[in-house]
């Protein structure tokens, strides 16, 4: 009778896991990285052997991999991603066993301990964020997906009582995973959504936020402004917002609730997609301007207030520009790399 030893990880695969691992601790972690590990770790059961051994080495398993709710929301993640594209991964698993990769991972692989050892497992705070014409998506350590926009950011800070986050600039979207014992709060401007369990969008256009619910309900609160020798103005009651609608909330303080909203418009941006219905013009630049780095101006205020309509593929400016100036009376000018916009006068 003949004994087969267990297959070992290699040198490579220990240096590999290693990689993956400090990829894991340094606040990047993103969904892409968890669909990689997947197909990575599948690919050879030494490669499990070697992730393994890698984490009993930095005597941590911590939480962003052995979570229940994120390694349920990894396998629904993996699952999409396969169905929609297959092979962009596995051209990036194959691009990890190129020579060199081996060599930067080796290199780490001493410092990886320290970092493990140093990064705040549950309190601190993280800052995502994206470039021009970049969308990104991430899950977090309690499970939850944050989707961003283009030209985004959002900084999350996460401890043992509360879940919150702060969108500083552009949209996201936030699929909260359920947990009643810490509330999970987004800021945004002067508004604070509070959620347990549910889906939600917010944007930041200039002067307002807007709020989209796609699933379950949330709280919006009003955060009150405080001024130097004026006392604190009474708190305004909350907001109850369910699946459907979307609060519009200015700056000067006004806010709007609409009822029926479309959400598919709503989130267009996650398929890659402007699409308008009567915005001003001023507003629909705005967005235009998050996926390119040619930047687009709306000259004066009376092709500011020009509603548009239409749908859009993010990042492609010129068609905007001339489908904009094709049926509304506007002109664009260049100017040092700048597209300008300006109304067309009526003759007199």
């Amino acid at each position: 009778m003949t004994i087969h030893a267990a297959p070992t990880a290699t040198d490579e695969m220990i240096a590999a896991a290693m990689l993956w691992r400090q990829r894991i601790d340094s606040g990047e972690w993103s969904v892409d990285d968890e669909v990689g590990l997947e197909i990575w770790l599948q690919a050879d059961e030494r490669h499990v052997q070697a992730f393994e051994r890698v984490a009993d080495i930095c005597g941590v398993f911590d939480h962003h991999v052995a979570a229940p709710e994120l390694i349920g929301a990894r396998r629904a993640l993996l699952g999409r991603v396969h169905r929609e594209s297959r092979g962009r991964w596995i051209r990036s698993v194959a691009a990890l066993r190129q020579p060199r990769r081996w060599v930067a991972a080796a290199a780490i692989a001493a410092s990886l301990i320290v970092a493990v050892g140093a990064w705040p497992l549950v309190d601190g705070v993280h800052v995502y964020r994206t470039g021009a014409g970049e969308r990104r998506s991430v899950i977090l350590s309690d499970g939850s997906v944050l989707s961003l926009d283009a030209t985004s950011r959002v900084s999350v800070h996460y401890s043992k009582g509360e879940r919150r986050l702060t969108l500083q600039q552009g949209q996201a979207r936030f699929d909260v995973a359920h947990d009643t014992a810490r509330p999970f709060s987004v800021t945004a401007g002067d508004r604070t959504v509070i959620a347990t369990g549910t889906a939600f969008n917010i944007e930041m256009l200039t002067p307002e936020v807007r709020v989209t619910m796609i699933e379950g309900k949330v709280l919006v609160l009003d955060k009150p402004h405080l001024g130097l020798l004026s006392p604190a103005p009474a708190p305004k009651p909350a907001v109850e917002m369910v699946k459907g609608q979307q609060l519009v909330a200015r700056d000067d303080g006004g806010a709007k609730l609409i009822n029926t909203v479309n959400v598919e418009q709503a989130t267009a941006w996650q398929r890659g997609q402007l699409m308008f219905a009567g915005e001003p013009l001023g507003e629909a630049v705005e967005r235009v301007n998050r996926y390119t780095h040619t930047k687009v101006t709306v000259a004066d205020p009376k092709a500011a207030a020009i509603p548009i309509s239409g749908a859009f593929n993010a990042g492609d400016v010129e068609a905007f520009v001339e489908a904009v100036c094709a049926i509304q009376p506007v002109r664009a000018t260049r100017d040092s790399g700048e597209i300008i916009l300006q109304s067309i006068q009526s003759p007199g």
